[in-house]
């Protein structure tokens, strides 16, 4: 049997909605279910975003008809757009150009974090659109890696990361990286 991690069980399908995830056998996903996930991937990084792209790798085919009707018919922004056409790339060709991509957006926070590293470690310029997103990511060590990444690559410059920062600095929360997205624009004035 082949199974997803995370997808709400099968019971009622009021249930869907739920934030609670569980496990559910693959031959039981149904197309709700598929338009639930494409939903929470659509509203951007969070907990649910990074599940539901998995989850939609791991449905594979079976996914594909709902990925394109979506992409059609909500007009997702660009950012979601090219992360959907990336997901179809996969199940068409069960390869991309950026196979670091499942580990930039794993549900765990940690897998994430070293991918970032990584990334900046090998310099590969191909998934900086990919990593601008996760200035957003739910957690601090991840959005801390973004920013070294971003200063790394001299990236700081780019009125995109620059108005990124800016933005992220209005809802930041965690001090360190408060202070530290301060020095990165005060060196950018």
């Amino acid at each position: 049997m082949n199974f997803l991690d995370y997808l709400p069980e099968n019971r009622k399908n009021e249930e869907f909605g739920d934030s609670n995830w569980d496990f559910i056998e693959v031959s039981n996903v149904n197309d709700k279910i598929i338009k639930v996930l494409l939903d929470k991937l659509s509203l951007g990084v969070s907990e649910d975003f990074f599940i539901s792209f998995e989850s939609l790798i791991k449905i594979g085919k079976k996914a594909k008809s709902q990925i394109l009707s979506f992409i059609q018919t909500q007009n997702p922004n660009s950012f979601i757009r090219d992360l959907l056409y990336l997901i179809l790339q996969y199940i068409n060709e069960g390869d991309i150009d950026t196979p670091l991509i499942f580990h930039l957006y794993h549900p765990d926070f940690v897998i994430r974090a070293k991918s970032i590293k990584e990334i900046m470690d090998m310099e590969k310029d191909n998934y900086f659109k990919y990593i601008i997103p996760l200035i957003d990511d739910p957690d601090d060590s991840v959005r801390f890696q973004v920013l070294k990444y971003f200063i790394s690559q001299e990236l700081i410059p780019n009125p995109i990361i620059k108005n990124q920062l800016r933005k992220r600095l209005n809802k930041e929360l965690n001090p360190i990286i408060i202070n530290k997205i301060k020095e990165i624009l005060n060196k950018t004035s």
